[in-house]
């Protein structure tokens, strides 16, 4: 898998943001926009593909910076495969969605 993506499940799938990036990610309502999280940045460049990046302090002058371009499903599965390991108390279905 991507570097960007896997650092991204370890560092910001929590507990405490589980629900509103899931939210985020799943609303069909929500075609353009970014979550802003601790390390990372989910931009939502439709309503079925996001784009992941790390948030650099400083980063007017980067030219270039690792992404991953993800699948709205696909990336709904891997933050609960996550959330499942992690045995958090509410988890939401993708198929819900």
């Amino acid at each position: 898998m991507n570097t960007v993506l896997d650092e991204f499940l370890e560092q910001e799938v929590t507990d405490v943001t589980y629900e509103d990036l899931f939210n985020f990610i799943s609303s069909r309502h929500l075609c353009r926009g970014t979550f802003e999280c601790l390390n990372h940045v989910v931009m939502k460049v439709s309503s079925s593909q996001l784009i992941i990046f790390k948030t650099f302090v400083g980063a007017e002058n980067t030219k270039a910076q690792d992404a991953v371009l993800v699948a709205k499903d696909y990336l709904l599965m891997k933050i609960n495969s996550k959330a499942y390991k992690m045995n958090f108390s509410r988890i939401k279905s993708v198929l819900d969605n």
